[in-house]
């Protein structure tokens, strides 16, 4: 089953208890109903209006009986708590009403806001992050050697990652999920600045903010610059007394960048804040919700998505469907809970890079997102039996089918390395993008 690790619930007759109150009728889509049917929760679309649940009303989390399925993030919502739901909905209102944010529904995801294909920036992404990687992995080695920041560099840097994700998201958001095989900091760093710069683009914010939250996010943790190489590549968890180290680095990481003029002043407030919490209990000053700054709450989710889908020393990286279901389950505790929403929305379901499996069991990575963000475009690289197979790109959205005539639909998602599949080999070897 889809999701089956994130959205787990026994699939049972709904009981007939006492119902909660129907939604105000202004919040209901205005539409002609044709279709009235029990689905399962990966069916799910946006465009659907569920009228049952799996279970009673009451024991869910939901506010009225009956949801207008807006968004992805109301996608999740009911994938969390059921299996199977009934919904109305019409055909008219699934393929030809305008998507959220007045996204286009032909092609969508492959050039989102009126910007390029994803394969026609993908090159030119590449440029940009391998001379965005040089300039991070060159700038921590000259802080470690006392040397102080070059703002300008890493101005010109972020702003050619802006310019890329401007033209198209995907493209960054397919490079996070190439691993560094040396300068691990340096890489997350620049995933960081790319990943909450396509948070920032989601939100609306200007270029100049744009470009401010991706210097935040590459310097979030200069500070680690200070700590011992034995802590910092420790390939096993760390001990209370080398835990307590690693939390100086956001102390380390604001007074280095105090201390530079060239970088904008919230960059120092981003480093020291970006492990707080709304909950209280992060560090180092266990701030509260209200305390922590936007872009420090921007940059602690793009890095924690970004950590838990890299390999580290001590555990193997988790697919990036969960790491979406933990963002998802500490979202107003460890993280803002509006941003993990945003955050879900602008990276996608699947994101890009993400080795998923068909219900026919052939193999992919996901190129692009459309629309509808659970029918993402696919790079299909291995047959139903795992052979290699002809590199062809299936786009889910349209319904392309199978050589049996089956509709493709997404079964579960892999971390990198499932099947032999490393996406950074994949794409150095030319991986076919059109």
């Amino acid at each position: 089953m889809l999701f089956s690790k994130l959205f787990k619930s026994e699939d049972k007759e709904p009981e007939r208890r006492r119902r909660r109150p129907q939604a105000p009728q202004r919040d209901r889509t205005q539409r002609t109903r044709k279709h009235h049917e029990k689905i399962d929760v990966k069916d799910l679309r946006v465009g659907m209006f569920v009228v049952e649940l799996d279970k009673p009303w009451e024991e869910s989390s939901f506010m009225f009986q009956g949801l207008e399925i807006k968004s992805p993030a109301d996608v999740l919502a009911v994938q969390k708590e059921c299996s199977t739901v009934w919904v109305d909905y019409d055909e008219f209102s699934l393929q030809k009403s305008p998507p959220a944010n007045g996204l286009p529904t032909k092609g969508a995801g492959s050039m989102l806001d009126k910007g390029v294909m994803v394969e026609d920036e993908i090159d030119a992404a590449t440029e940009v992050h391998n001379l965005a990687s040089q300039t991070i992995s060159t700038l921590f080695e000259e802080i470690r050697l006392g040397a102080e920041i070059d703002g300008g560099k890493i101005k010109q840097a972020v702003n050619g990652c802006v310019d890329s994700i401007l033209r198209n998201p995907d493209a960054s958001v397919w490079l996070t999920r190439i691993q560094a095989k040396h300068e691990a900091t340096a890489q997350h760093s620049l995933n960081v600045a790319a990943l909450s710069i396509v948070m920032a683009k989601s939100m609306g914010m200007t270029n100049r903010e744009m470009e401010d939250i991706g210097v935040c996010g590459m310097l979030h943790d200069v500070g680690k610059t200070s700590i011992s190489t034995e802590v910092l590549e420790k390939p096993g968890p760390l001990d209370d007394v080398e835990m307590a180290e690693m939390q100086k680095h956001t102390r380390y990481g604001r007074d280095i960048l105090l201390s530079t003029k060239s970088v904008m002043s919230g960059a120092a407030d981003v480093a020291h804040s970006h492990h707080e919490r709304p909950d209280g209990l992060g560090y180092p000053r266990k701030l509260t919700d209200d305390g922590i700054p936007l872009y420090a709450k921007i940059v602690a989710i793009a890095e924690a998505y970004d950590t838990m889908t890299i390999n580290q020393p001590y555990r193997a990286a988790c697919s990036p469907s969960d790491a979406l279901q933990e963002l998802y389950a500490q979202r107003g505790k460890q993280f803002d809970e509006d941003l993990v929403i945003r955050f879900i929305d602008s990276v996608g379901i699947f994101p890009p890079g993400s080795i998923v499996e068909m219900l026919n069991g052939e193999v992919g990575i996901v190129l692009s997102n459309t629309s509808d963000k659970l029918r993402p475009r696919v790079i299909m690289i291995l047959d139903a039996i795992g052979e290699p197979t002809a590199q062809r790109i299936v786009d889910l959205s349209q319904m392309d089918t199978d050589n049996e005539g089956n509709i493709y639909q997404i079964k579960t998602t892999h971390s990198d390395g499932a099947y032999g599949i490393d996406v950074g080999d994949f794409q150095r070897a030319g991986l076919r993008m059109g």
